[in-house]
């Protein structure tokens, strides 16, 4: 087989990515080199490393250009490896060197021996602009020749013997530059080049596996879902950020309720019309549920892909089975909102009882807790009560009706229209029912506490108080702050306009 040329431009569909990496590179960079050095100017001083022979070593600023040109180097990887999968062993393995330097900055800070430097001729600027992209110490290893040096290995790789020698060279002279700008001494030097090898060595081989780039794959798609979540609205963000929380301690053992959580948002977003696909919706799910249970794979296909991850990392049966009735009784609301579906208020508590009977179970199976949906039975009704308060207004919009069919008929008695958001608040049919359901919440609540305090020692259990706690702050203050008339005292009829 023909070797691909050196150099040449990315695909279209390369681009975003490969660009995104590059500059998700750069900014952990700045944050950790960065706040390296300003950790360190906070030391009293450092060690001294420099050799005698050293302070031979002319000051010459002109080498200050080619100290500049790694910048050069390695915006060359976006030509040179023009894939995200070409990208990946070299974006981790500067990545391992910065944490590496940051670690020895902090712990071994170097003082330098260098004269003071002035520079009054046409090098002025060049150097400048090296001397600031240095910071203040950061010394031991020098960075600019460990990233140097790990462009010119992946690069070289990539060619022949004359890429391998030209990038080679061009490394060996940003090195001699550092020397030659003073800016380093030798053993700074030395330190980064042997930090080069030994990272390239280990951290490429890695990177290459095809597990290890579908796992990263799939994690990103996962950060990039989130972001649209949090985007469209902010209170994606909190739960996002929880398990972000929780990956820290324990980054594999967490990816199920990443995927998962994904994977069933990006479905209900769909559902709902949050997220356009090509055709019906209903369609949409049944393909994706087809496809799912005969254990088909499409890579561009991002939710066939959470859920193929979402259902392996399950590793149980009566989970996965779970999972697609979840989707399931999901696709009911998008049945519902076809055929503008008013159900009776048992039908339609009992559709979100087991809605979050099913959701819940499945957050505890992802958390491995040893606790059970329905340990809480009254916390999973408060769930339903919640979900269709909170989402009432926006509900109706879309043409789900979580509304009683019996209130829609007196809401209509009194000539209401009970689709529309304020004809239905204000409504008399509309205030006693939802009154009535606030009131029935805090029953649920208080059942659902001392359900919960019945649990205690069980693994799982304090996820379960977090969203007893969320129901509880949505129940006295933000869904009073929506509809006043809910802090009406007892007795006082309610005014037409919806006032207390």
């Amino acid at each position: 087989m023909s070797r691909p040329p050196l150099f040449a431009l990315p695909r279209r569909e390369d681009v975003a990515l490969t660009a995104a990496m590059a500059a998700g590179f750069t900014l952990f960079f700045l944050l950790v080199y960065g706040g390296a050095s300003w950790v360190t100017g906070f030391y009293p001083g450092g060690v001294r490393v420099d050799l005698p022979f050293e302070r031979h070593i002319p000051f010459v600023p002109a080498w200050s250009a080619v100290y500049v040109s790694m910048d050069v180097l390695l915006l060359l990887c976006l030509f040179v490896l023009r894939t995200w999968k070409d990208l990946l062993p070299l974006v981790l393995a500067l990545a391992v060197e910065t944490v590496v330097g940051a670690v020895c900055f902090l712990v071994l800070p170097v003082e330098v021996a260098w004269p003071a430097r002035q520079v009054h001729d046409g090098s002025a600027f060049m150097f400048l602009v090296a001397d600031t992209m240095n910071l203040e110490r950061n010394y031991l290893p020098s960075l600019h020749v460990a990233f140097a040096c790990t462009g010119a290995l992946a690069y070289g790789e990539r060619g022949g013997w004359l890429a391998r020698v030209g990038f080679s060279v061009w490394a060996l002279a940003i090195a001699a530059s550092t020397l030659l700008i003073h800016e380093h001494h030798l053993v700074d030097v030395l330190a980064g080049a042997l930090l080069a090898w030994g990272t390239w060595r280990l951290v490429a081989p890695f990177a290459r596996r095809p597990d290890v780039q579908e796992a990263l794959r799939v994690e990103a798609l996962c950060a990039r879902e989130m972001y649209r979540f949090s985007r469209r609205h902010l209170r994606y963000l909190p739960p996002a950020l929880v398990l972000y929380r929780y990956a820290l301690t324990g980054w594999r053992t967490t990816r199920v309720a990443r995927t998962g959580f994904c994977f069933l948002q990006l479905v209900d977003d769909v559902l709902d019309g949050d997220r356009a696909v090509e055709g019906e919706p209903l369609d949409w799910v049944d393909g994706l549920l087809a496809r799912l249970e005969s254990g088909r794979s499409d890579p561009e296909d991002v939710a066939l892909t959470l859920g193929r991850w979402f259902l392996a990392e399950l590793r149980n049966d009566e989970a996965r089975a779970e999972v697609l009735q979840l989707v399931r009784t999901m696709r009911r609301d998008r049945e519902r909102v076809r055929g503008r579906q008013e159900l009776p208020e048992t039908a339609l508590r009992a559709h979100h009882r087991e809605t979050f009977t099913l959701s819940v179970s499945l957050m505890l199976h992802a958390a491995r807790a040893e606790a059970r949906a329905l340990d809480a039975p009254a916390l999973l009704d408060a769930f339903g009560w919640c979900s269709a308060m909170r989402d009432l207004r926006e509900d109706l919009r879309k043409g789900l009706f979580n509304v009683p069919a019996e209130v829609a008929q007196a809401v209509r008695a009194e000539g209401g229209d009970p689709w529309h958001y304020p004809s239905l608040v204000d409504s008399v049919a509309g205030q006693t029912w939802l009154r009535a359901e606030h009131r029935r919440a805090r029953a649920l609540l208080d059942t659902a506490r001392e359900e919960l305090k019945a649990l205690e020692g069980r693994s799982g259990v304090a996820l379960l108080w977090l969203f007893q706690r969320s129901i509880e702050g949505f129940w006295a203050k933000r869904l009073p702050r929506r509809m006043p008339f809910l802090r009406a005292p007892a007795g006082v009829s309610p005014s037409p306009s919806g006032a207390p």
